[in-house]
């Protein structure tokens, strides 16, 4: 697994890359406390590069939200392959996550763009 921290505004973002699996826990949920000791309100988990995870994975990430939560923070997760959005829908995983796609998460937290209203009005033009 391979991890990448991101600062965006006040929201912190880690990119997981590979497999997050039971050897990568440990290593994962150190860079988690450390990354929300300073209470995030918001942080962005990135798994558009993630291509495996299995359950000490997910347990991982369920104790990083519970985490956030109590620090009244916000957990989101971003671009996840089908291949895994299907793991967390069966395990009903999407019902406690909240889940986007890269581009709902861009638009939402991170474009802070004020000309947008105006491009898209010279676009319909």
């Amino acid at each position: 697994m391979e991890l990448k921290l991101n600062t965006t505004g006040k929201i912190k973002t880690i990119e997981i890359a590979g497999k997050f699996d039971i050897e990568s826990t440990e290593e994962f949920e150190s860079i988690f406390a450390k990354l929300i000791e300073p209470n995030p309100s918001i942080v962005s988990i990135d798994m558009s590069r993630l291509d495996y995870i299995d359950s000490s994975g997910i347990g991982s990430l369920i104790k990083s939200l519970n985490s956030l939560k109590n620090k009244k923070g916000k957990l989101i997760l971003v671009g996840m392959k089908p291949m895994i959005q299907n793991v967390f829908k069966l395990a009903k995983l999407d019902m406690f996550f909240e889940i986007m796609t890269a581009s709902d998460f861009q638009s939402k937290y991170v474009s802070n763009d004020s000309d947008s209203d105006i491009d898209d009005l010279l676009k319909r033009n």
